[in-house]
């Protein structure tokens, strides 16, 4: 009996290792032809300290992509057009594998992951993003493959004007 218990134990928690949570194009049906204004702050490479500049942003959904285009206010220089497509039965948000999907009491909470370089080092970016009728933020969490040290290295807050 205590093996059969231990074998549904396993098989269990195998399940739900391997289950993943997905997500698709209506979740974000509320963002479609809107317009935000916010700030993104970072943390700065050189000096360590948080910077903070005024942000605005555009969203629209065409088909199964997402189009943000966002803009700096003091830094035009520094604005960014993207499509985000939502592939592989909604297991990733463009090139970022989804590794948690949430919603509840009108606020839906996502989490994608991906592997890259931050500040010349090989790392794990974890990409936060919550979202409601009327904000939206995205934290950018960096986990460095040699440390294991981590850093919160930007976050966008954004309140929707349109």
């Amino acid at each position: 009996m205590k093996s059969l218990f231990a074998l549904l134990i396993v098989l269990s928690s195998t399940y739900n290792l391997s289950a993943q949570d997905t997500i698709k194009i209506s979740d974000f049906k509320s963002i479609d032809n809107t317009s935000w204004k916010g700030t993104l702050t970072y943390k700065d490479y050189q000096s360590g300290n948080p910077q903070t500049i005024d942000a605005t942003m555009q969203l629209k959904i065409e088909g199964d992509k997402i189009i943000s285009n966002v803009q700096y206010t003091y830094e035009p220089n520094k604005n960014n057009k993207s499509t985000v497509k939502i592939k592989n039965n909604g297991t990733y948000f463009g090139a970022e594998q989804v590794v948690s999907f949430k919603e509840h009491e009108g606020e839906i909470t996502f989490i994608t992951t991906y592997r890259g370089k931050d500040n010349g080092k090989k790392a794990d970016m974890y990409m936060t993003r919550k979202l409601t009728d009327s904000t939206y933020s995205i934290s950018k969490k960096v986990v460095y493959l040699d440390t294991n040290e981590s850093l919160i290295r930007n976050t966008y807050n954004f309140i929707k004007i349109e």
